[in-house]
């Protein structure tokens, strides 16, 4: 067995969390509270290094007092446990993450959902992988034709444009599966390869 003591705590973590396949039990709770109370602390320790590296420093070696600004509205977050005299302060950070978030996740889908998808059918008729592509594309279209009755060319169209959309879910799910397999099989060689040594990696 392994006599390195980060294997073994990673080990038995993986044992406990495991264990909740057989049913829930006290080593699957403390081992979720731990990852839990882990996962809170490194969040605490990276916002007080991102304050030192991106506020502090710059502020006091590099005069950059601009800086302030966004660190004073980020306090505003914690204005309601000044009392409710100051809960409206939180306001005023919110409507900017939420103002940005919306900017840039408009953008993103425009880009990504519309523009590059567009794009990526616009394809010269010259393999057959190009032909399956644009046939595929065009009868999921047609399946959203609801503004009129269908014709029975249409009607077709959009029966074979469910079928693509059905391949192409399940393509969707055997990929998230496959993952959560490759998940699984990385703990297991953990455990058997580099904590107990019974296979070799």
């Amino acid at each position: 067995m392994s006599a390195n003591f980060t294997v073994w705590i990673g080990a038995l973590f993986t044992i406990a969390a495991f264990s909740y396949l057989f049913k829930e039990n006290k080593f699957y709770k403390a081992a979720e509270h731990i990852y839990v109370g882990v996962a809170a602390g490194y969040s605490i320790v990276m916002g007080y290094t991102n304050i030192v590296s991106k506020v502090y420093k710059p502020v006091l070696e590099k005069g950059q007092v601009v800086l302030l600004l966004p660190f004073v509205i980020g306090l505003l977050l914690f204005a309601p446990y000044a009392g409710d005299r100051y809960r409206w302060m939180r306001r005023i950070p919110l409507a900017f993450i939420t103002g940005v978030g919306a900017g840039l996740s408009i953008r993103a889908a425009v880009e990504n959902q519309l523009v590059k998808q567009i794009a990526a059918t616009v394809l010269s008729l010259n393999t057959i992988d190009n032909i399956i592509i644009i046939l595929g594309v065009s009868c999921v279209i047609a399946y959203f034709f609801f503004t009129f009755t269908q014709s029975p060319v249409l009607k077709t169209t959009a029966e074979a444009g469910k079928w693509v959309m059905m391949v192409t879910f399940g393509a969707a799910f055997g990929n998230a599966f496959m993952g959560r397999i490759s998940l699984l099989i990385g703990r297991v060689q953990f455990i058997f390869g580099e904590w107990i040594h019974i296979i070799k990696l």
